[in-house]
């Protein structure tokens, strides 16, 4: 078993328990395994994660830009809680959620100053969700 295979599991039984506060505490440690954003000794690492993600194309200096996920994480657990109260939640649903919205990337502060906390309105009515709308939204690049 995996770090990312163990972080997968802590959240599957925060979703089983219906605890969606503690959901947000593993989604980057998930993420960060799961795309080996770890540091020598195997740890999650934002310096790593910061260097290797996709970033702003206004980025010349990432030692000063900061990790914002595309979707926020509340819309994450949002999304998992609504397949759960659907009845249509399993561990195969759950994985493929995470890794279609679950996705970080690199901007700078005052593009994160720009950016809206939640995604456009729009967003949660549309079919095809689309993972840059947010940014797009606030004319940010990637």
């Amino acid at each position: 078993m995996t770090d990312a295979d163990i972080e997968l599991q802590h959240l599957w039984l925060e979703v089983q328990a219906e605890r969606w506060q503690n959901l947000s505490r593993f989604l980057f440690s998930y993420y960060c395994y799961k795309h080996n954003l770890v540091s020598k000794t195997n740890k999650v690492c934002w310096e790593t994660a910061r260097a290797s993600l996709p970033c702003s194309k206004t980025i010349t200096e990432r030692k000063h830009a900061v990790i914002e996920p595309l979707i926020p994480e509340d819309t994450v657990v949002g999304l998992l809680k609504t397949i759960s109260k659907d009845g249509d939640m399993s561990f195969e649903i759950m994985t493929s959620t995470l890794d279609t919205f679950l996705r970080y990337v690199v901007i700078s502060k005052q593009e994160k100053a720009q950016l809206k906390p939640n995604m456009p309105a729009s967003w949660y009515q549309q079919e095809s969700k689309p993972l840059m709308a947010r940014f797009e939204h606030a004319g940010i690049v990637i």
